[in-house]
């Protein structure tokens, strides 16, 4: 077998391994409905304002991959639960940026706890090795994944 043959498998069976376990996380990976009161979508809207603060809708879409009318969607549930708040951005009135409330920070608090009950579970079996090489394969992944977005902005604004 060709070395770009093997390497098209394997790249193929990490896509396959990640799928799966994207599935199987994104099962457990909120408490119930009597625990959280968003959805997914907005519990991960949740997060992404939470560690970009204050952040506009423009940027949430963008990050998220989703239009700014899907993330004003998003938006109006988490505002419903008194979530998240709305600021008006210092440099342009215009502009809304959003903000985790004081609940909303709660409940992040509370699920960050639930996942990392989750993933210490999982992650038994792995040595401290084993889980050094997956955070550094991991890192190395999403600074590829950060290239190709910023070099995809800088193609879109030219």
């Amino acid at each position: 077998m060709k070395n770009s043959d093997h390497r098209a498998q394997l790249i193929q069976s990490i896509f396959e391994s990640m799928s799966t376990m994207k599935r199987g996380i994104a099962g457990r990976w909120q408490p119930s409905n009597k625990d959280c009161p968003v959805s997914h979508g907005q519990l991960e809207l949740l997060f992404t304002i939470y560690h970009g603060q204050p952040v506009n809708f423009k940027q949430l879409a963008r990050q998220l991959y989703l239009t700014p009318g899907a993330v004003s969607q998003l938006v109006e549930g988490l505002e419903q639960h008194k979530l998240i708040t709305r600021q008006a951005d210092p440099k342009d009135r215009r502009i809304q940026c959003l903000e985790v409330s004081a609940e909303g920070i709660k409940l992040i608090k509370q699920i960050e706890n639930y996942r990392r009950s989750i993933m210490e579970d999982v992650m038994t079996s792995l040595t401290d090795e084993e889980l050094e090489l997956w955070l550094r394969i991991h890192k190395k992944f999403l600074e590829q994944f950060e290239k190709r977005q910023t070099d995809q902005h800088k193609k879109e604004t030219l």
